[in-house]
């Protein structure tokens, strides 16, 4: 759970119905919280709107068999992460903007981390960006 002075939230492993509020916490974070890093052209690329009915179907198909996690506050989904076991890869870390700041990503690495652990993964890469590297950073991680 949350720190008592922030929001209270769970994770848990995402389920079908998730997809849409995944995509949309992805992109709220890209276009809230990354793009005081990136250009517009990037951000646009980088997390496309409208979220399309195609998008959902492919994060539905899962062609990675990313292993994927929610944090969820009063069943509204405020967190996400994703890890590829086959690629000792983590995928994603995002957190919406109004949950920031508040332990999420912090709860949401920690999980992942320990689901890398029970899968035999011996380290985890990231292509992070300029946003998120201190945060993975204070983490313990390096940069390369």
């Amino acid at each position: 759970m949350g720190r008592a002075s922030a929001i209270r939230f769970s994770i848990r492993e995402m389920r079908d119905d998730d997809a849409r509020p995944f995509l949309e916490v992805h992109h709220a974070a890209v276009r809230g919280i990354a793009a005081r890093d990136y250009p517009t052209d990037v951000i646009d690329a980088w997390a496309p709107l409208p979220i399309t009915e195609r998008m959902v179907a492919r994060i539905l198909a899962n062609p990675d068999e990313e292993v994927r996690l929610v944090a969820e506050s009063d069943s509204t989904v405020v967190g996400i992460a994703a890890l590829v076991p086959a690629a000792n890869e983590l995928r994603a870390c995002y957190v919406a903007p109004q949950a920031a700041r508040q332990g999420v990503g912090r709860s949401l690495m920690r999980e992942i981390e320990a689901v890398a652990a029970r899968l035999g993964l011996a380290c985890l890469r990231a292509d992070a960006s300029l946003t998120a590297e201190p945060f993975y950073l204070a983490l313990g991680y390096r940069a390369e």
